[in-house]
């Protein structure tokens, strides 16, 4: 009877230490395609949300977001933002049953800041944070990193960003966004292998921002040729911003609906830019005028609710999203 009731509590005290532990387990890269915690294959489905600027907690913005049946959030965030903060935010989305993925903002068309932004990841406190939420955190190195980057620099500074996150205990995927302001796939492209060679992990993510209207020559064949020629390449992209225009003028149409329709056909995620309020002076990219879902609007409801092609019928959520377990 002794022996039981101490083989009970010896097994009580174990689980409570194995639930106050980040579990070991994260998402996972495998050739092109993405693997949450438990091994199951997701398509990241979710707009952006400026929500460093607008909503610090997230609160207010996931709740509405989830109503649309997302399941990803990008998180516009900034080294100026404190691990509480940092905590907070990341476990919001989750309890709102979406996957977060989290960017800094402050490098934003600057290659001489990369550094910045290594530095504030690398904080143990940071680290720390990012550790407790890895299970389902993906971690955006930079918004747009520089803008003119040669592929020399490009591969070998973030080969460096990699190296000293992967020192610093991160196990997350990393995702790196395109140099050329988020646009030039073709470094993005050329630089891949390599990156993903220098991960002793292999768990990286390409991003590319697809503001690519046609007045720079982006037509719906060459959009398609694009990720056509990532998904040859097996190379794991993902298409971290975009939206319907770049302006009102005739050459500033952005083929979107090709991107998103060629993004279903090959399981590329997507993430629209963005829900909204506060772009300016570009306020038609505002989804929603006031943050809710009653208050989606034109491109934000066609993208998020109502066409064959929107999120709202095209997001999947995971098992470990809906019960916060493994089956």
């Amino acid at each position: 009877m002794k022996l039981s009731l101490l083989l009970i509590t010896l097994l009580l005290i174990s689980g409570a230490n194995a639930a106050d532990t980040p579990s070991t387990a994260t998402f996972s890269v495998k050739g092109r395609q993405l693997f949450d915690a438990c091994g199951e294959h997701f398509v990241p489905m979710g707009p952006n949300r400026m929500v460093f600027w607008l909503d610090r907690t997230g609160l207010s913005s996931f709740s509405e977001i989830a109503k649309t049946g997302a399941n990803t959030v990008r998180i516009v965030w900034s080294t100026e933002g404190k691990p509480a903060e940092l905590d907070a935010v990341l476990k919001n989305a989750f309890k709102q049953k979406l996957f977060p993925i989290i960017e800094l903002h402050d490098a934003t068309g600057d290659w001489s800041k990369l550094d910045l932004l290594i530095d504030y990841w690398t904080q143990p406190e940071i680290a720390a944070t990012i550790a407790k939420h890895q299970r389902y955190t993906i971690v955006n190195i930079g918004n747009e990193v520089g803008d003119k980057v040669a592929l020399d620099a490009y591969t070998k500074g973030y080969t460096r960003a990699i190296t000293r996150l992967r020192e610093s205990g991160y196990r997350v995927p990393l995702m790196i966004d395109a140099p050329g302001w988020g646009k030039d796939i073709d470094t993005l492209q050329a630089a891949g292998p390599a990156l993903i060679k220098a991960d002793p992990q292999k768990n990286i993510l390409l991003s590319i921002h697809m503001w690519w209207p046609k007045m720079w020559g982006f037509d719906a064949a060459r959009v398609r040729a694009e990720m056509q020629e990532s998904v040859d390449a097996d190379l794991p992209l993902i298409i971290g911003e975009f939206g319907d225009r770049w302006d009102d003028s005739e050459g500033g149409a952005i083929p979107y609906r090709t991107i998103v329709q060629t993004a279903l056909e090959f399981d590329i995620g997507f993430l629209p830019w963005s829900w909204g309020p506060g772009n300016k002076p570009q306020k038609h990219l505002d989804m929603s005028d006031d943050g809710t879902v009653e208050g989606l609007t034109g491109w934000g409801r066609e993208i998020m609710l109502d066409e064959t092609y929107a999120i709202a019928r095209n997001a999947k959520r995971t098992h470990l999203q809906n019960t916060g377990e493994c089956p």
